[in-house]
């Protein structure tokens, strides 16, 4: 894993944690603030019901004895409840910490690829050379390759073949490592992909491949022919 993966791992860790103290504290003081509220609400009830007169009595229509009734609202209302931010809390802080290792793999993926992109991909190879010959079922493609001055080293380089048939279909390829193990800035190699080919050859293209794997561009360096591979 990359530096930039770890701290953000890190960082995503800590947040996580600071989010689910905020949360907790949170959880208490409302619990607190509960609490307090209820036993003020017992006090005060419990003073009110002392000191309170005995209402007077009138007789209804009935004949029935009724109350005076212009504040019972208050003592039968439900009290507002107040948005409790605990789960609230909860929610944001589960967010927060799935943002956080989703970016995190986000950066060690994207950490992946720039590491995996070839260290002279920056400076294509020169195609100087290319030819083949057909030996009755073999097609022998050979050439040679300059890595530019100022480039990086290559090692262990490689160089495919790909061949098609009349009708643009793919019917086979090959591989062989260029003849210098290493390319230095500046040299030359050649090389030479013998391919066992059933069928008709109508086209060949080639491409190359460091030691891990990973693509090299290269430009079309003969006469007559400055185009740029990328494959």
């Amino acid at each position: 894993m990359s530096t930039l993966s770890l701290i953000v791992s890190l960082v995503s860790l800590v947040l996580a944690t600071a989010m689910a103290i905020v949360v907790a504290r949170m959880r208490r003081e409302e619990q607190q603030r509960s609490a307090a509220r209820v036993a003020a609400l017992s006090r005060m009830s419990a003073a009110d019901f002392l000191s309170e007169a005995e209402p007077t009595t009138t007789a209804g229509p009935a004949g029935l004895a009724s109350a005076d009734l212009h504040d019972t609202g208050s003592l039968f209302a439900t009290p507002a409840t107040e948005a409790s931010w605990g789960p609230r809390l909860t929610i944001a802080a589960a967010i927060v910490a799935t943002l956080a290792v989703a970016g995190s793999i986000a950066a060690s993926r994207g950490s992946d690829r720039v590491t995996a992109a070839p260290d002279g991909s920056s400076v294509p190879l020169e195609l100087v050379a290319l030819t083949h010959q057909g030996d009755g079922p073999v097609l022998t493609v050979s050439g040679r390759v300059r890595n530019p001055a100022g480039a990086p080293a290559i090692t262990s380089p490689t160089v495919t073949v790909f061949v098609f048939g009349p009708d643009g279909a793919f019917l086979t390829s090959g591989r062989a490592l260029l003849d210098m193990p290493t390319l230095a800035a500046g040299a030359e190699s050649a090389f030479a992909v013998s391919i066992p080919v059933n069928g008709t050859v109508a086209r060949y293209r080639v491409s190359f491949r460091d030691s891990g794997n990973h693509p090299v561009a290269h430009r079309d360096r003969r006469a007559g022919a400055p185009l740029a591979r990328n494959e």
